[in-house]
């Protein structure tokens, strides 16, 4: 499989077109926790990207195939070519108690597809696992539909119709990369780039955001057009290699400056503690569905940041990137978790208080990750 990185547009495509499918009910998030002073990153933001000398740091992290095990680590293999891990205790790198699950999938196994399951009205997680009988794993894919490109099965649903998230005034970020696919194994994790990332593509930086959205809304058009499925999401996390998301959060920022943004701004939203789910394909051809639980005494969540590092350091991805979180976050593993629903992780939407522990309180969402076995 070859996967494209997209760093540049040499042609400026044409301004804006008209959004897709309407409408749809803005799902409500809930409040940001309070961010700590350097959300554990220990430093001032810089990473590792100013590098005078034009090398890529990263190219070291090429060729290494990367497995999680040891303390907290947990694996099985639920078939041929699929695995399933989980971790439970206090993360090393943030030094905070983390529950996470993931599946692992060789995607040169032909007996799998990979698809994106589009329902309305919205189901969860657990309904579109049980959507098929011959489903692996599904996970939670999209943001709010008005800030998002969406594309499932050769039809497009949606083309980022709001430059506004909601019934806020925070610009729309949450575009800035996509998952494609042809329905069967070939994926990719494309990088549009946004105003947040101050010009990663020619064309975007200066723009207003209107501007930049209309580019980002011809740029997926474009992408789609080659590709039966598309959904876009912020922010990339791993772009071949270079771990773009532990700087995508401003931290020169103090706490109460952070503190003081709407909730939906993206220097808040992604510097935060949340749950998160996520994708990732590595170079040895697998593809990765991750969730980390967040909002109880069991799980504190991750920042973007956060997520980066661990996503590095455990499964070494050539590409990652960050999808809905918060109570959407969900996932469901044949033969595993709650006997009857297959949820593995322990979502959070609505829950009682932060000692719950159970698998049923699910997000319904609109787009779903499925992996089925042909």
């Amino acid at each position: 499989m070859k996967i494209r990185k997209l760093f540049v547009w040499t042609v400026v495509l044409p301004l804006l077109l008209q959004g897709c499918g309407g409408g749809g009910n803005t799902v409500p998030e809930l409040p940001p926790p309070v961010v700590t002073p350097d959300d554990n990153g220990n430093g001032n933001g810089n990473g590792n990207d100013d590098n005078p000398s034009g090398s890529n740091p990263w190219d070291e992290n090429r060729g290494k195939v990367v497995t999680p095990s040891g303390a907290g680590w947990t694996s099985k293999t639920i078939d041929e070519g699929v695995v399933y891990y989980s971790f439970s205790g206090t993360d090393a790198l943030s030094n905070q108690k983390e529950e996470v699950f993931a599946v692992d999938l060789d995607l040169s196994k032909s007996q799998y597809q990979v698809q994106l399951l589009y329902t309305n009205p919205r189901v969860y997680v657990s309904e579109a696992f049980k959507s098929n009988a011959n489903t692996v794993a599904a996970m939670n894919a999209n943001y709010e539909v008005n800030s998002i490109f969406i594309r499932v099965d050769g039809k497009t649903y949606y083309q980022i119709p709001k430059v506004t998230i909601g019934d806020t005034d925070v610009p729309n970020w949450k575009s800035e990369a996509a998952f494609t696919s042809d329905g069967e194994r070939g994926l990719s994790i494309v990088f549009a780039g946004s105003p947040k990332r101050d010009g990663k593509i020619s064309g975007i930086k200066g723009k207003t955001y209107a501007e930049a959205v209309s580019l980002q809304r011809n740029y997926f058009t474009s992408i789609a057009g080659k590709n039966r499925n598309l959904i876009s999401s912020a922010p990339m996390l791993i772009d071949d290699f270079e771990p773009v998301g532990e700087n995508f959060c401003n931290y020169s920022l103090t706490t109460a400056q952070v503190n003081a943004l709407n909730g939906e701004d993206p220097d808040r939203h992604q510097r935060a503690l949340h749950p998160r789910s996520a994708i990732a394909l590595t170079e040895n051809n697998h593809f990765i569905l991750l969730v980390v639980d967040g909002r109880t005494n069991y799980s504190q969540g991750m920042s973007a940041r956060q997520l980066t590092k661990f996503l590095v350091k455990w499964f070494n991805p050539q590409y990652a990137l960050n999808m809905d979180g918060g109570g959407s976050t969900a996932l469901c593993v044949k033969g595993e978790g709650d006997p009857n629903t297959h949820v593995v992780n322990y979502p959070c939407e609505n829950i009682p208080n932060k000692d719950s522990h159970d698998h049923t309180h699910e997000r319904a969402r609109d787009v779903h990750f499925v992996i089925l076995k042909k």
